[in-house]
C-alpha cells in the first residue's frame, strides 16, 4: 500500500502494519485522526482539482477585494436596481414576487460564484472544469466525514441554545405559528439559502482556499474573516449605518470561526449549514423590535460566546486521540 509523504512517521508506520516491536512508545493516529488534528498550510487538494493562475488567484489580497465587491454587488443587486418594485408593479405584492425575486437572487450568485470567479481566477480552462472547481473550494464531505457531522452539529447546538437562552431570559422570543403565517415570515426558511450558499462558497470556500496558498492559516481565517464583514457594508442600502456597523462586526467574528471550522473539517459544507441557520433562526425566533438590553445580549452571544466556544468544540473534537498499541503476550522459553 503506497502512502502519503506528507503523514508523519508513526502515521506512515501504523498504516503500513509494520510489526508490533516498530510500533512500541509511538503515538498512532489514524487516518480520520489525524485529518482532524492537522492544520494546513497549504491547501490539500485533490490531485485532479482545478488550480487558478491568473494574476488575482497569485495575489490573494487582491483576489479576495475582488471576491468581496463582486459578492456583495451581486446579492445586493435585487436592491440596487429595484428588482422587488419593479416586478411588483406587474404581478402586485404577494407571495410569487418573493420567489421572483428569490429566483434572481439565486441567478446572481450562480453568476458571481460559479462564471464570473472561477474565469477571474483562472479555473475555467480545462474541461470538467467545474467539478474540479468545486472540489478545489472545498464543496466536499471533508477529509473525515464524521468529524464534519460532528463538528456541525456542536456548532449548531451552541447557536441554538445561545439564541434560545438570551431570548428567553429577556423576553425577546417570537416563537408563534400564525405571526409566521400571517406575516410571511417563515419564507426566510427558503431566503436563508441565498447567502448560506453563495457567500459561503465565495468566502470559506474560494477566498479561503486562495489565502491558504500564500498564508499561514490562522491568517488566511482572520483575512477572510476581516472581508467578510466588510461585506456586509453593502446593507447601507437597507439599513441605518448604526446597525450595519454591528453586524459587520458580528459577521467578522462569526466569520473566523466559521474558516477554523473549514479548514479543520476541510469541507466548506458545515459553514453553509451554520449561515443559513443564523440567518433562518434570527428571524424566525426572535421579535422584530428589540430592547436595547436584549439586542445587547443577543449580540454578545453570537458575536463572542458561539464563535468562541464553536473554536473550541471544534478544536476538541478535531484533537488527535492517541492511543499505545499493546503487544501480545509471548511464550516462554524454557
Amino acid at each position: 500500500m503506497k502512502l502519503p509523504t506528507d503523514l508523519p512517521r508513526q502515521v506512515r508506520v501504523g498504516l503500513a502494519g509494520q510489526n508490533a516491536n516498530q510500533l512500541v512508545g509511538l503515538e498512532v493516529l489514524t487516518p480520520t485522526q489525524y485529518a482532524g488534528q492537522r492544520m494546513i498550510t497549504r491547501t490539500q487538494l485533490d490531485p485532479n482539482g482545478a488550480r487558478g493562475s491568473t494574476w488575482l488567484g497569485e495575489h490573494p489580497i487582491a483576489g479576495s477585494v475582488a471576491i468581496t465587491v463582486l459578492t456583495g454587488l451581486g446579492l445586493q443587486l435585487t436592491h440596487l436596481v429595484d428588482f422587488q418594485e419593479r416586478v411588483a408593479a406587474v404581478v402586485g405584492w404577494n407571495l410569487w414576487l418573493r420567489f421572483i425575486d428569490f429566483g434572481f437572487r439565486t441567478i446572481c450568485g450562480v453568476l458571481v460564484v460559479l462564471i464570473i470567479l472561477p474565469f477571474l481566477f483562472g479555473y475555467r480552462r480545462d474541461p470538467p472544469w467545474l467539478l474540479r472547481y468545486l472540489r478545489r473550494i472545498r464543496l466536499v464531505p471533508g477529509d473525515a466525514p464524521r468529524l464534519t457531522v460532528m463538528a456541525t452539529a456542536a456548532s449548531a447546538a451552541i447557536l441554538v441554545a445561545l439564541l434560545i437562552g438570551a431570548g428567553a431570559s429577556l423576553g425577546a422570543l417570537e416563537i408563534n405559528p400564525n405571526y409566521w403565517i400571517n406575516d410571511a415570515r417563515w419564507f426566510i426558511v427558503i431566503l436563508a439559502l441565498v447567502p448560506g450558499i453563495w457567500e459561503e462558497l465565495a468566502f470559506r470556500g474560494l477566498m479561503l482556499t486562495n489565502l491558504q496558498q500564500r498564508y499561514h492559516p490562522w491568517v488566511a481565517i482572520a483575512v477572510s474573516g476581516v472581508f467578510f464583514g466588510l461585506m456586509h457594508f453593502t446593507n447601507l442600502v437597507l439599513r441605518e449605518p448604526s446597525q450595519v456597523v454591528f453586524e459587520v462586526i458580528m459577521a467578522t467574528t462569526v466569520g473566523i470561526a466559521w474558516g477554523y471550522l473549514t479548514v479543520k473539517t476541510g469541507s466548506v459544507i458545515p459553514a453553509m449549514i451554520l449561515h443559513y441557520l443564523v440567518n433562518m433562526l434570527i428571524e424566525l425566533m426572535l421579535e422584530p423590535e428589540l430592547s436595547d438590553t436584549a439586542g445587547a445580549a443577543i449580540f454578545g452571544s453570537i458575536t463572542i460566546a458561539y464563535p468562541v466556544l464553536t473554536i473550541v468544540a471544534v478544536w476538541w473534537l478535531a484533537r488527535p486521540k492517541v492511543r499505545r498499541p499493546t503487544l501480545a503476550a509471548t511464550p516462554v522459553e524454557q
